[in-house]
């Protein structure tokens, strides 16, 4: 199965980047599953005006982009708590895109933040963007409080007690993923 994990923030100085890296270096080390980050703060995209298979003129990025999000067997959003919700960047990029892109596609949320809550309004409000675009948002959610205390710059985990929430959210998006996919592919 291979993952995209969608590094949400766009912010200078950004600490939930370390949480999107440090997932993807955790799956792919496991060697089950393949994972690669897909992060918007390289894309830089304009505000939506239109979704993109009716722009004549997309974005310098966004069709590549779509088709990372298409070409995917399953998703994990990372964004950081803003105001009570997640990233205005991340809910920008998906809009770009058909709901199809998402549609039948396993997608687990997480959310990221300095103080020590992890952003649970975040999650909820990511878990709702899941459902309305058609995936199957997974139960649980990771929310990572403290995140300068528990991933150093590189994605590595520096909270060993903390590795215990990553393998059981990781344990349970895989199931909900295999399962998924193992579905689509039966029926195709």
């Amino acid at each position: 199965m291979h993952i995209t994990i969608l590094s949400g923030s766009t912010r200078i100085n950004r600490l939930s980047h370390r949480v999107a890296v440090g997932l993807a270096n955790y799956i792919n080390i496991q060697g089950q599953h393949t994972a690669e980050v897909v992060d918007l703060a390289e894309y830089r995209f304009p505000l939506m005006e239109e979704v993109l298979h009716r722009l004549p003129h997309p974005p310098a990025g966004l069709e590549e982009f779509a088709q990372k999000i298409k070409q995917s067997d399953a998703h994990i959003m990372v964004s950081p708590e803003y105001n009570g919700s997640y990233t205005a960047a991340l809910k920008n990029a998906v809009d770009y895109l058909k709901e199809g892109e998402f549609q039948r596609k396993a997608v687990g949320v997480v959310s990221v933040t300095s103080g020590m809550m992890g952003g649970m309004r975040a999650a909820l409000a990511m878990q709702q963007l899941v459902l309305g675009i058609g995936g199957y948002a997974l139960p649980q959610m990771l929310t990572v409080g403290q995140v300068a205390q528990r991933f150093d710059e590189n994605g590595d985990l520096l909270d060993p007690v903390f590795e215990k929430n990553v393998q059981t959210f990781l344990n349970n998006f895989f199931w909900l993923g295999e399962a998924v996919t193992e579905k689509k592919m039966a029926i195709a």
